[in-house]
């Protein structure tokens, strides 16, 4: 292959990381805000009048929101996988052009991270989650917690007869 035509892809490949990095950073908006309100509606439903909470609707919004943390953090490792892989043809790319930029950036780098496997993009969907679950443990009297289980329950058994049914 030819210097020229290398050089181009390693360009195309650095600005694809470029980009992939971008859309990480935008999903994680989404979702940020996405739990921001959540935790918002929560704190609604649980301070309506000064009322009795309706716990199945508590638990099922907690529930939700739960899983949407879970699919933001499937989206992170999605986005770590190719990042990895866009970065390991640069440095393929980086071997055929004789200088390794990013490749030496990054060696720079990596020995002054103070903890390696954290990083808050990571943390915060468990975070949130653990979150809605201390938030549900403190919002629900413990007179309640046997008739959230049973509403769960029954919501739950209502929802997979619906599956079955079709």
């Amino acid at each position: 292959m030819s210097t020229d035509l290398t050089f181009h892809l390693y360009r195309l490949m650095v600005e694809e990381v470029r980009e992939a990095r971008r859309a990480r950073r935008e999903l994680s908006n989404i979702y940020m805000s996405l739990n921001l309100a959540g935790v918002g509606a929560l704190g609604f439903l649980a301070k309506e009048d000064g009322a009795r909470l309706n716990p199945a609707l508590f638990f099922w919004c907690a529930i939700a929101l739960a899983l949407t943390c879970i699919i933001w953090r499937t989206s992170n490792a999605y986005y770590t996988l190719m990042l990895a892989a866009k970065y390991k043809n640069i440095y393929q790319l980086e071997d055929q052009l004789g200088a390794h930029p990013i490749r030496d950036e990054w060696s720079a780098l990596h020995g002054r991270r103070a903890m390696k496997w954290f990083s808050l993009e990571r943390a915060m969907p468990l975070i949130f989650v653990l979150g809605y679950a201390l938030f549900l443990v403190f919002q629900t009297p413990s007179d309640e917690v046997a008739v959230l289980y049973a509403a769960a329950r029954q919501n739950m058994e209502q929802l997979i007869q619906l599956m079955h049914a079709k």
